[in-house]
């Protein structure tokens, strides 16, 4: 097998996709054969993973291909070896199912003649009950949760049908995340009669799983309408004539800026990255919708610097900043990670703080901190943990919505001493401390004990007092009693 490093899992997930839907096997079928999780198959398909090496030949004889066939991700295999056909390990006798012996002359068995009613009078008509008129029985469809439940285990028929009724129902928008199972046969033909309804991003998120004929006519649609971001989304996944058109096209618009292929763009183009100039990505990425940015940081990985870095960060919409940060997080310097966090959506730290959590000192952190939504603090917290100093916790405990005070107390539990409980004291409501007692108690000193009797409502006084139990002195629980009384 020839070292293919360049691979592209987003293309060798569809493949594989739609390798499985040709042979006929569910993603849990493929993963029996396999002996893996249908999960692990799921992963592939979505370019979340690639197959483990030596599953690979398995995978490859299961979908009657080779293995170069599936990393390349080429819709088209090459002639695949005798070496790598799947040998019977049984008699072909075992696979010889029995036939039905036709016999010309034997006359074909007649069905049953069915009784004719018996006639009845006029009179006796009347006296018949009148008939309800017949109530149409309408079978509830499946929701995009339950069907991406049971996909794993759907014959291919039955999920397009749901497919098909899903996309009536809800919008083809909804098979995005349902894509890898339908087959591409009837995703397309759902795609061709909702395409002028449906917007780039989600044409986009579909490419991998569509037949050449259908992405031909798409690409088609976007050279009519000028749609550069169609464009970029669906030049990886065509070849021949219709990707060196495209190409051309996406020159003559962009004045040659970008860089839509890997692999064959020299093959298309005549010239290879040499040619593209820092000004003309600077140029590429002025004029790039802010959504693409990320894709862009991905196609020119290897020629970003910290301005163009900057310059992405400043053109990305600010719920991308996370996967932009995934592609160009180890060509950030230090001031550009704060830039990022700046132009984050509150939302989506938590999502930054898990690409950059390793990056970050002590202010950064606190930065993460104020830029997020207060009812994120806690998950932020958990994402951090192994890098907050003391001034960080106090900021998570002074940020956190009070609802989320009992998730940030436990995602903070063991960076807690006297001093960090005391702060979660004064943070908790009076009569939600029992609450913070039961999470506390094993690192809460005596003083904290005490404060936390003192802080605490008199309705819950009791209640607390007697969780404390024998940690209580004579005289804590004199002053208790007198408060109650």
């Amino acid at each position: 097998m020839e070292n293919n490093v360049g691979f592209d899992m987003e293309k060798c997930g569809a493949l594989i996709s739609r390798l499985r839907k040709q042979a006929g096997y569910t993603q849990a079928g493929l993963a029996q054969r396999l002996g893996i999780s249908y999960q692990a198959v799921s992963s592939w398909e979505r370019g979340a993973s690639m197959p483990d090496i030596g599953k690979l030949r398995d995978l490859a004889n299961a979908l009657n291909t080779t293995v170069d066939h599936i990393l390349s991700g080429d819709a088209e295999p090459a002639p695949r070896p005798v070496s790598e056909l799947p040998v019977l390990e049984e008699p072909v006798s075992e696979y010889i199912e029995e036939t039905v012996v036709y016999t010309p002359n034997a006359e074909p068995e007649q069905p049953p003649k069915k009784e004719e009613p018996e006639q009845l009078s006029e009179e006796e008509q009347e006296q018949l009950p009148e008939e309800e008129p017949a109530r149409e029985s309408k079978k509830p469809g499946m929701d995009l949760s339950t069907l991406l439940k049971l996909a794993p285990f759907m014959d291919q028929v039955t999920l397009d049908a749901a497919a098909r009724e899903l996309a009536s129902a809800s919008g083809i928008k909804s098979l995005v995340a349902l894509a890898p199972f339908v087959s591409s046969k009837v995703l397309g033909e759902i795609v061709r009669d909702s395409a002028d309804e449906l917007p780039t991003n989600t044409l986009a998120a579909l490419a991998p799983f569509l037949d050449r004929d259908v992405l031909e006519e798409l690409a088609f649609r976007s050279e009519n309408e000028g749609n550069e971001r169609l464009m970029i989304a669906l030049a990886p996944f065509l070849r021949g004539k219709p990707a060196g058109r495209l190409f051309e096209r996406l020159k003559a618009r962009l004045g040659g800026l970008v860089r839509v292929f890997e692999e064959e763009k020299p093959a298309y183009s005549g010239s290879g990255d040499q040619n593209f100039t820092d000004g003309d990505v600077e140029t590429l990425i002025r004029n790039a919708d802010g959504e693409d940015i990320p894709r862009l940081a991905k196609m020119f990985a290897d020629r970003l610097d910290e301005r163009l870095c900057g310059m992405l960060i400043d053109a990305c919409e600010e719920e991308e900043i996370p996967h932009l940060a995934h592609e160009i997080k180890h060509r950030l310097p230090s001031k550009l990670v704060t830039r990022l966090i700046e132009a984050c959506d509150e939302d989506e730290i938590p999502a930054l703080a898990m690409e950059i959590k390793d990056m970050v000192d002590g202010g950064q952190i606190n930065r993460l901190i104020e830029a997020c939504d207060e009812d994120e603090i806690p998950g932020l917290a958990s994402i951090l943990c192994g890098r907050l100093d003391g001034n960080n916790v106090n900021r998570l405990i002074n940020c956190c919505d009070e609802d989320a005070l009992s998730e940030l107390t436990t995602a903070i539990y063991p960076l807690l001493d006297e001093e960090k409980i005391d702060r979660l004291i004064d943070a908790w409501e009076d009569d939600e401390l029992m609450n913070l007692w039961t999470l506390v108690s094993d690192k809460a000193s005596d003083a904290n004990m005490r404060r936390m009797l003192d802080a605490c409502d008199e309705d819950c006084l009791a209640e607390l007092a007697q969780a404390m139990g024998e940690r209580l002195s004579p005289e804590d629980i004199r002053n208790v009693l007198n408060r109650i009384r």
